[in-house]
């Protein structure tokens, strides 16, 4: 499991929390950066097998 930040939204949401509550709140944001990189994931993959269907059953226009 990596302890750093990938995208700069959630690196800048942890650098604006006060210092004092930083530990507090930093798994939480790991765990909701996770989430959000998870779910892109799945809907990109979704997104190209839908794409992929559609190409496949896709007849040209000039064939009747």
């Amino acid at each position: 499991m990596r302890n750093e930040f990938v995208t700069p939204f959630w690196k800048n949401a942890l650098a604006s929390l006060p210092e004092s509550v930083r530990p507090r709140y930093e798994l939480q944001l790991q765990a909701a950066e996770r989430w959000e990189l998870a779910f892109g994931a799945l809907i990109e993959t979704m997104s190209r097998a839908w794409a992929g269907i559609g190409r496949m059953f896709n007849t040209p226009s000039g064939a009747h």
